[in-house]
Order: structure tokens, then C-alpha cells, then sequence
């Protein structure tokens, strides 16, 4: 477990620094965690629930993600690249906290606590965010709105299974469009947490891959999640967002089940570059369109990166530059980008209007 990353903020990991006051805490609580586990080790556990609903599934897999305390150990699979992570999540006090790492490579880290995550990445300052933790499908899947998601997608049980040791119930969710991927979740038949998530394309044909390794259960808070609720974590960055009439531009299509979450103008706050931005998400799916002035001659529409079931589209239209990221098809992406259009304040003044 890193925590060079979290306090203070520095690369103690890399270089012979001594540890601080407050990451030596740290380290003693998680070795005197290893003396004291049976106090908080994994409870008893039911036996499997017998043909229960698709929905109290789905329900079941909300409810425990969030209010359960475990250690979740899981790779992430695309293109051939295996992406070892952990999830360490707890409630203390009625406070969800979370905690994700990515195990191999330059740390990178994220701490959830309560609606505010904090961000530990590579060759960025660590900041903090007024936000949930989206990191992947597991997330967003784990986090759903049932309801919202049958507008889009058809649930099905398709039998049974194990992973990671532990007998699983297999669901399909199918697309009811060619605009969107469609998955096979695995949960654990105990408790309904996510063991294994399938991305598939349209046709069927595997894009990504999560997988658990090992889950870990425990009766309250681990002594990790504990220090985590009151370890001092980077200030909130406050967005530079512009009034609401000013975002020039509007989505005049999205797949069906999508709805523009946010939209606005404001400035990245690494990079300082003004952008009129919309988010949009049909639940599990998120798309980010982003829209820029750019003076370069026109380009083809091409994407320009993949990264597992994310796909990054880049098309230059009419003097602005739009980039299309999220996990959907590239062909889905290219059709949102080719729909945005100018509000009629833009044409008007060059400077625009609200989303319409």
C-alpha cells in the first residue's frame, strides 16, 4: 500500500527524505493493522441468496458497494495491457471513504471522502475536486441509477459462475442501440459486489476487462480507512466556470438515454486553457465534448487515441477544435461531435449562448 502520494504531498517514494510525523502515523496504524486483524476481519457471511431478481441484484450491488467495508484487489485488461489496482473502502461515522491505487507503474491514487475526491497523479500537482470517484466502468456500473439504465440497456441473468474463489452471478446488459457497449457483469452471489465487468463491442467481441483478484470483507473500518478520514488532503481546486449564458455552443444529438450533465466555460485547471465544455452520460457511459478556438488548417476526422473502451476523437470544425472523449464507440463519438452547432448568440457576436 503507497502512501507517499497522500501526505505530503511529495516524492518521498523516490528519494532517502525522511518520512514525516504524519506518514509514519500512518505506516504504525497499518503494521499495527496487521496485529489487530482478527478485530476487524471478514464477518460471516449468508449463504447465497436462491433466485433472486435481476433487480435486487443490481440493487443489492448499489447498496453493498457503498455501505460495505472491504478490500476490493482487481486487474483492469485492454489491448494487452494488465493494470493491477486496489480499492479500499470503508464507512466511519456515516462518511464514505474510498481509496484506489494503481499498484504498478508511477503512483497514482485517489481518495474519496465524502463528495470530495483527491487526485495523486504523475507529474501533476495533487488537487482535490468536488466530485465522485468515476475511475471506470466498475464505478459508474456499481454506482447505477436502475431505472435511468433500463431507458437504455436490457438486464438479463445468463446463469452462474466464480471468480476470485467466489461463486458469482452472471448479468447481461445489452444495449437497445448500436451507440453504446453493451456488458456481462459477474457479482458475488454474498453480496452482490462486482467481481468481474466484461466491455463488449457491437459485435460482442471483448474492448476491456475488469477482474477481481481477491475481496476481503471486514466487520467495520480498517485502521487504513480510518487514517484517511482525518489525514490532511490537498485544498479543493475551484473550477473558473463563466456565467451559464456564455457556453457558445449546444449538442444537437446524443444517443438516446443521454443527458448533458454539465455544461459550461471555464478554464482546465492545469493547463490554464479556456474551453467550452459538456458532459453527458446515460448512466454508465460518460462522454466529455470539449470545444476550443483552433486556427490550424481543417483536419479528417480521425480518433486520435484509444485507451482500452475509451476512445479520444479530435475534429476541427469551422475554426474550433472539438475533442470527443468517453467510453463509447468511436463511430458514436464521432457522430456527437459532428453535431455540435453554433446557439444563435454565437453566430451573432462570436461569443455564445447557453446549451440548449
Amino acid at each position: 500500500m503507497h502512501f507517499y502520494r497522500i501526505t505530503p504531498y511529495s516524492s518521498v517514494c523516490c528519494n532517502k527524505t525522511k518520512f514525516t510525523q504524519s506518514t509514519q502515523a500512518i505506516l504504525l496504524a497499518c503494521v499495527l493493522a496487521l496485529f489487530c486483524i482478527r478485530s476487524w476481519a471478514a464477518p460471516s457471511e449468508p449463504h447465497p441468496p436462491a433466485n433472486q431478481s435481476t433487480e435486487f441484484f443490481l440493487q443489492q450491488m448499489a447498496n453493498s458497494f457503498a455501505e460495505l467495508n472491504y478490500d476490493l484487489s482487481y486487474i483492469q485488461v485492454f489491448e494487452g495491457v494488465i493494470e493491477p489496482k486496489r480499492l479500499s473502502h470503508g464507512v466511519l461515522d456515516g462518511l464514505e471513504i474510498s481509496y484506489l491505487s494503481h499498484l504498478n507503474g508511477p503512483p497514482t491514487e485517489y481518495v474519496q471522502r465524502g463528495k470530495q475526491v483527491s487526485f495523486f497523479e504523475p507529474d501533476i500537482e495533487p488537487y482535490t475536486l468536488e466530485t465522485e470517484l468515476q475511475q471506470g466502468s466498475l464505478f459508474r456500473i456499481a454506482k447505477q441509477d436502475l431505472a435511468q439504465l433500463q431507458l437504455s440497456y436490457d438486464f438479463v441473468q445468463a446463469g452462474k459462475s466464480r471468480v476470485a474463489g467466489r461463486p458469482a452471478q452472471v448479468i447481461r446488459m445489452s444495449p437497445k442501440d448500436g451507440d453504446r457497449y453493451g456488458y456481462l457483469i459477474w457479482l458475488d452471489r454474498h453480496t452482490s459486489l462486482p467481481l468481474r465487468i466484461d466491455t463488449l463491442d457491437l459485435q460482442g467481441q471483448l474492448v476491456e476487462q475488469m477482474m477481481a483478484i481477491s475481496l476481503r470483507l471486514y466487520n467495520e473500518a480498517t485502521p487504513w480507512i480510518a487514517e484517511l478520514s482525518s489525514v490532511d488532503l490537498p485544498a479543493v481546486v475551484t473550477v473558473n466556470k463563466s456565467a451559464a449564458n456564455s457556453v457558445a455552443w449546444q449538442l444537437s444529438w446524443l444517443p438516446k438515454g443521454f443527458q448533458v450533465v454539465s455544461s459550461d466555460s471555464h478554464s482546465i485547471p492545469i493547463t490554464g486553457d479556456a474551453v467550452d465544455y459538456f458532459m453527458a452520460s446515460d448512466g454508465v457511459a460518460m462522454v466529455s465534448v470539449y470545444i476550443e478556438p483552433d486556427e490550424q488548417p481543417m483536419a479528417s476526422l480521425t480518433p486520435v487515441a484509444r485507451k482500452g473502451a475509451i476512445n479520444l476523437i479530435t475534429v476541427k470544425h469551422r475554426g474550433n477544435k472539438i475533442t470527443v472523449v468517453g467510453d463509447i464507440p468511436t463511430e458514436t463519438g464521432l457522430k456527437i461531435a459532428r453535431s455540435v452547432m453554433a446557439t444563435g448568440n454565437n453566430k451573432a457576436k462570436g461569443k455564445g449562448n447557453n446549451h440548449g
